[in-house]
């Protein structure tokens, strides 16, 4: 349930992209709602919240680190600080350093339950640079993890590129994620865009995005004529009867923990016998969330996922979900 909670918005991007002007857009264009936001910054002094417009008891600064890893403590100690201090806010806008990975700042959403109570992600926007992503994608491993997660893909600067650059850019980008929305923009221009209120983490999106996803045979773009090499993958799973739930989560904590350097985010619907209603599956990382979705109605039950990630080994992973089921397809009817 969303009903009351506060909705998080969190947007990456490599240095130089136009993150924080993408703030500022939001904060102008969404003037009714109140704002609280989190800036981490890379340095002693943080610059870049000068830079941001809105009031300055609703702006948090982390310095020093990166959210996603040694400044950790100090992002759910924010957090903490944001809920106990007497601003009001309906919606807090989380900007990230340029050179972060942002999973763990995504699975302290999903995954520490105090702060699940009070806040749900809305979405993870990814603001790319159109006039150096190329190079970014091929040399920055941290580029193409910030893309895998995205919700929505902003590829900013493009009035600086020309157009049949940006369509190659954009076949790439989706290459990597599929189910990102990508949007070509100049300047973080999204007045025309529908950037907040989309709540993409709700297992009413994960679902239709799960079912939306072409099973029939794999997403496999050709990428090889494209601008250049990356390593990631979007591979979709369909698979027939019942999982059963102990098996199946005892096999996920393992294989999310041992593949957590290559395994970005997955998504899946699930069919249990258990329950008369659709079991809808989400993981960043080594943080893995299970929510009941619709019934079931007359359709033949099935069981979807689709992982991200890189160097995806598809038959493991199909060979390892086919012996989470009820009844357990033998290897080697495979």
């Amino acid at each position: 349930m969303i009903k009351n909670k506060i909705p998080v918005t969190i947007i990456t991007g490599f240095l130089g992209s136009g993150k924080t002007t993408l703030l500022n857009n939001i904060v102008k264009q969404f003037h009714h709602k109140k704002f609280a936001i989190i800036e981490n910054e890379c340095g002693d002094v943080g610059i870049d919240g000068d830079l941001i417009l809105g009031e300055s008891d609703a702006i948090f600064e982390l310095n020093n680190g990166c959210i996603c890893c040694s400044l950790q403590d100090g992002f759910v100690n924010t957090i903490n600080k944001l809920l106990n201090s007497p601003h009001q806010f309906d919606h807090l806008l989380i900007e990230t350093t340029g050179i972060a990975n942002p999973d763990s700042v995504i699975g302290t959403f999903i995954a520490t339950e105090a702060i699940q109570q009070k806040f749900v992600i809305d979405s993870v926007i990814c603001v790319a640079d159109a006039v150096n992503i190329e190079d970014f994608i091929n040399d920055q491993p941290e580029v193409r993890k910030q893309l895998a997660l995205a919700d929505i893909t902003l590829i900013n600067k493009a009035d600086s590129v020309q157009k049949s650059y940006l369509q190659d850019l954009q076949q790439l980008i989706a290459a990597i994620n599929p189910m990102s929305r990508i949007h070509k923009v100049s300047y973080s221009n999204i007045s025309e865009i529908s950037i907040l209120d989309n709540y993409y983490f709700t297992s009413e999106a994960i679902e239709q995005k799960t079912a939306d996803f072409p099973f029939a045979n794999g997403l496999k773009l050709d990428t090889s004529q494209l601008l250049g090499r990356h390593d990631i993958t979007a591979e979709g799973f369909l698979i027939s009867g019942d999982i059963d739930m102990e098996k199946f989560e005892s096999w996920m904590k393992g294989f999310l923990f041992f593949n957590s350097h290559a395994v970005f985010r997955a998504k899946g619907i699930l069919s249990t016998t258990e329950s008369k209603q659709k079991l809808v599956f989400q993981s960043i990382g080594t943080s893995y969330q299970l929510e009941y979705g619709k019934a079931w109605s007359n359709e033949q039950h099935f069981n979807k996922f689709i992982f991200i990630g890189k160097y995806i080994d598809r038959e493991m992973i199909e060979s390892s979900l086919m012996q989470t089921l009820v009844n357990p397809i033998p290897v080697n009817q495979q």
